[in-house]
């Protein structure tokens, strides 16, 4: 039995050895498969990322193939043009092996062309500093660095009608410097050297260019906008504008809206002055005619952000300097033109500004202008109302009260215990243009009474539009005789011709009868000598010279402290006016496309570390003439490829590009010998 027993207990414990081994072997099996399977997963992710590898040399092959291809034709990015012999994608069939690929393309609608067939027609000024004053005892250019071995950099020519000093540190140019009178200190000009005392020779690049002003009317007078709250954008339309002490004062750090962005939206700007100086407003604040800038953000032109996008409106604070369309970048962009006239300047202190021109094929993009030519005319004028308005007064009409004919108002008191009161309102004096400057002025009325009656009371009120008043007291006629009162010129009535209220302003007369008697009313007149707005030429301190003595002013003031923050995207022509500008630190261009000016006087001050150009003026081609977006589909395994319909979501490129190309002459590229840039090249998949 014992045996027996044993037996059985070796028959189980064989059987248990069989499904250790079973379990060992599945263990080892599934290590195996899981093992294999690694392995085939990551032979598989070799095998796609090589694939995807290949797609992206094949689709950068692709966008190399079609750059070569423009490289070598005409295409200049005219209207109704393709890329591709009459097609806008090229089809690479087979391209490498079995996969093919296809190459779309669009032109950039952003592309700039600076091309200059002459100096007369170009969109460009011929020098990136043109100085046209050949005035004893003032220099042309004058030039202090912070530094002695700091140089003043431009990029273009340099060109003074007169000399060249540059009193500390070095100026320094990548083209031509000339100066028909002498220079004084390091220049640096690459090449030829400069040429100092070049006297009389002929030389176009230094003459006046004679831009036009973008307009020759005057631009409708416009109010300052209202000033209420500090850190806003506040907006100005295009327009004339005449009160230096009003922009001042809101642009001053206690103002109501201190803080704020001055949006000057596109258009024509003429600042023409009439405060103080040479041609005063006795309807405006007296004082400067100086336009300061002390505080907040003035941004001048189309907006943008801070990637260069257009936006509705710029933000406050504004980004400056590109916080408005460049027209060295944007062959689309529209922004400002500032017209200076009379002895107007304009000065930043503590705000900031830039100030964007408008991209022209055929003209430079000016953006600050001041004036040549013009003269202020005086105008005489009688003026009488086209409406009356009388109460018991019979006959008040505008004819009968248009002269001093007879033909009378009259108030007929017909009892000598009775009082009778009466009065007769004309309206609608003439049409004399807002911001006229009122010269002289007499309010003429004529009028008598049948009794005399000096015991009557009489007055005479103009009314304007903003319930402002001028009141007067006419005289008391003898009996049947006629009285003429006259009444000089005030400052409401001037500021009512300035701000544009005369026009529906009301002049009543009234009088309290006493006795029996006729009233007789025959005629209401202002008798006006104004001057309605013009352009004017530069005057007053503006043109007194040699500059900076003798009381001269500068038309553009640039003295900020704290840094460098005034900027003209586009060309400054002041042919008659000095520029003098301060530069603090500064880490940018000022002058991004020149300045004509009779003097140009510029210190850069604190630490020098920005060594680029200062003022430029770009090339007749610049960084490129046209750009072409690029995009490469790749279709492995098939002799031919398709480009993808539009779908929502689209489908994307393997890779795209946007590739500019520059030619020596825009209008007839040479094949083969184009510039090729490349401004991005990404893979989108």
């Amino acid at each position: 039995m014992k045996r027996r027993i044993w037996a059985e207990h070796r028959r189980d414990d064989g059987g248990a050895a069989l499904i250790i081994a079973l379990i060992i072997v599945t263990v080892v099996a599934i290590s195996l498969g899981a093992l294999l399977t690694l392995a085939d997963t990551s032979i598989r992710a070799t095998v796609n990322l090589r694939a995807e590898a290949s797609t992206a040399y094949e689709a950068d092959g692709a966008l190399q193939a079609a750059v070569n291809n423009i490289r070598n034709s005409t295409v200049n990015g005219q209207s109704g043009q393709t890329c591709f012999n009459g097609n806008n994608t090229l089809q690479l069939n087979n391209f490498n092996g079995n996969d093919s690929a296809a190459v779309t393309c669009s032109f950039d609608p952003a592309s700039v062309e600076i091309q200059c067939a002459s100096l007369t027609q170009c969109n460009r000024p011929g020098s990136a500093i043109l100085t046209l004053g050949k005035v004893a005892g003032e220099d042309g250019i004058n030039i202090t660095q912070p530094a002695a071995g700091s140089n003043f950099q431009v990029h273009g020519t340099v060109f003074s009608n007169s000399n060249i000093n540059v009193v500390k540190g070095g100026l320094a140019t990548n083209t031509a410097v000339y100066a028909r009178g002498a220079c004084a200190g390091t220049i640096q000009s690459v090449p030829p050297p400069p040429s100092c005392n070049y006297g009389t020779t002929a030389n176009v690049l230094g003459n006046d260019p004679g831009y036009q002003p973008a307009t020759t009317t005057v631009p409708v007078h416009q109010p300052l906008p209202k000033c209420t709250t500090s850190n806003s954008v506040v907006t100005f339309q295009p327009g004339y504008y005449d009160d230096a002490v009003g922009l001042s004062s809101m642009m001053a750090g206690n103002s109501s809206c201190k803080g704020s962005t001055w949006w000057f939206t596109p258009g024509t700007y003429y600042f023409d002055f009439h405060n103080g100086g040479t041609d005063p407003n006795p309807g405006l604040t007296g004082g400067s005619d100086v336009w300061t800038v002390n505080d907040g953000y003035l941004v001048a032109g189309t907006p943008t952000d801070n990637t260069g996008k257009i936006i509705a409106r710029p933000p406050n604070p504004a980004s400056i300097p590109g916080a408005c369309d460049n027209p060295i970048n944007d062959a689309k962009a529209v922004g400002v033109q500032f017209i200076f006239g009379g002895d107007s300047q304009f000065a930043i202190k503590s705000g900031q500004a830039e100030i964007c021109g408008t991209y022209s094929a055929s003209a430079p993009p000016v953006a600050v202008y001041g004036l040549k030519t013009g003269t202020a005319t005086s105008v005489p004028a009688t003026v009488v109302a086209t409406g009356v308005t009388a109460t018991n007064f019979t006959n008040a009409t505008p004819a009968s009260l248009a002269t001093t004919d007879g033909q009378y108002a009259i108030l007929d008191n017909t009892s000598n215990n009775k009082q009778s009161s009466g009065s007769v309102t004309g309206s609608g004096f003439g049409s004399i243009p807002a911001g006229s400057i009122l010269k002289s002025a007499t309010i003429r009325v004529v009028h008598s009474n049948t009794q005399g009656s000096k015991n009557d009371t009489r007055t005479l009120q103009f009314t304007a539009s903003d319930n402002t008043t001028i009141s007067l007291t006419p005289s008391s006629p003898n009996d049947n005789s006629t009285a003429t009162d006259t009444f000089p010129v005030t400052t409401q009535l001037a500021k009512s011709v300035e701000d544009g209220t005369f026009n529906s302003g009301q002049l009543t007369y009234s009088v309290n009868m006493k006795n029996k008697s006729i009233e007789q009313l025959d005629s209401m007149q202002f008798i006006l000598t104004y001057e309605p707005p013009t352009f004017r030429a530069e005057d007053g301190c503006i043109t007194t010279m040699p500059y900076p003595v003798n009381g001269s002013c500068p038309l553009i003031l640039a003295q900020n402290n704290t840094g460098n923050l005034f900027y003209v995207q586009g060309t400054t022509y002041a042919p008659n006016a000095a520029m003098d500008l301060t530069l603090n630190n500064i880490t940018t261009e000022i002058f991004r496309f020149g300045v004509i000016a009779r003097s140009l006087w510029v210190k850069e001050t604190g630490a020098f570390s920005y060594t680029g150009p200062v003022i430029e003026v770009p090339d007749d081609t610049p960084g490129f003439v046209f750009s072409i977006f690029l995009s490469a589909y790749v279709c492995p395994g098939k002799p031919t490829c398709a480009v993808p319909p539009p779908t929502t979501p689209p489908t994307l490129p393997n890779v795209s590009a946007r590739v500019a190309f520059v030619d020596g002459d825009p209008t007839n590229p040479s094949p083969g010998h184009r510039q090729v840039s490349v401004l991005s090249w990404s893979g989108a998949r």
